[in-house]
């Protein structure tokens, strides 16, 4: 797949290759893929064949597991620049492939190369489509995300960290649908070291302002009840805006969203109290055991800030 007058014969050949590599083996390894640029060729080739109104689901889909296959995110902002910017086909064969007459495991593996590929694809300096393909495209996520898949646990990862890319941008977040904010209660499964994470958090106060200009009410609640969730990283402005809202929402007879957000911190203080045990030799001498004691420590201190402005014990 190196160059570029490949004739029909050799994209069969790639195809039977492809194929042979995920059918027959029961472990692919990195090294029997070929190089990354390589396989993005072959998935740009094949998007847009599919867009033609060809039939290569299964190209497409074993294209896609040898590129998350060969990365990790260390890598995906390289990986994004290959996607988005180099193959002119590429975005636009996504935005086919995520429709829902698709077939679900297609969709399904379309919506993990987005969730890597997000700080690049929706903080594109240049945007990757209009803003009526931008609609169609998010209603579509959407679609299969809260409809189709919300009960995999790696679709609520890549879901909510799809949402934080989507608000990141100004010209994306307009486009949010609805039930899709609902996303946020899955917060604690995204990568905190994406961009658009600590964008967001960082750019607490201007979200705030967003989400409360929306008609719907739904985007509000989910964001402040994130923030809620991440307090322990907001800056001192932002956590007092957040105190400042949670005590006049207090003082009213209305709790429930309150009462929501602690309810969702305490499950994840209880899943990850579980893993400290289950980890407790790692905890004591690795970086991960480590991050995993200090979220715990956060987790449970941003319960009890909410607690108290509230009312409520633990």
């Amino acid at each position: 797949m190196g160059y570029d007058n490949l004739t029909d014969q050799h994209w069969e050949a790639a195809r039977l290759a492809i194929h042979g590599a995920f059918q027959v083996r029961a472990e692919v390894t990195p090294s029997m893929l070929g190089e990354l640029k390589e396989i993005l060729k072959f998935l740009d080739h094949h998007l847009d064949l599919q867009g033609a109104g060809e039939s290569h689901g299964p190209s497409i889909s074993f294209a896609i597991d040898a590129i998350i296959a060969r990365s990790d995110s260390y890598r995906a902002d390289s990986l994004a620049v290959e996607c988005i910017r180099n193959f002119t086909s590429f975005v636009k064969g996504m935005r086919l492939v995520i429709r829902p007459a698709r077939s679900f495991w297609l969709r399904w593996r379309v919506t993990g190369l987005i969730a890597l590929t997000s700080d690049q694809w929706f903080s594109s300096p240049v945007p990757v489509m209009g803003p009526e393909d931008m609609a169609e495209f998010c209603e579509h996520i959407a679609v299969f995300i809260i409809d189709d898949a919300l009960h995999v646990s790696s679709i609520q990862r890549w879901g909510v960290t799809i949402l934080f890319g989507i608000l990141r941008s100004p010209e994306w977040r307009k486009h949010i649908v609805t039930r899709f904010w609902c996303m946020f209660a899955y917060c604690a499964t995204v990568e905190e070291r994406l961009e658009s994470f600590r964008w967001c958090l960082q750019n607490a106060i201007e979200l705030l302002g967003f989400t409360r200009g929306l008609p719907d009410g739904e985007g509000l609640k989910w964001w402040y009840g994130t923030l809620w969730f991440h307090y322990d990283k907001l800056d001192i402005t932002a956590r007092e805006e957040v105190e400042r809202i949670a005590r006049d929402m207090s003082l009213g007879d209305d709790l429930s969203d309150l009462n929501l957000y602690l309810n969702l911190i305490g499950q994840e203080i209880t899943r990850t109290g579980k893993d400290v045990d289950r980890f407790s030799d790692v905890v004591r001498v690795s970086s991960f055991g480590m991050e995993l004691r200090a979220r715990l420590i956060a987790l449970e201190g941003n319960y009890h800030r909410l607690a108290r402005i509230t009312g409520q014990h633990r």
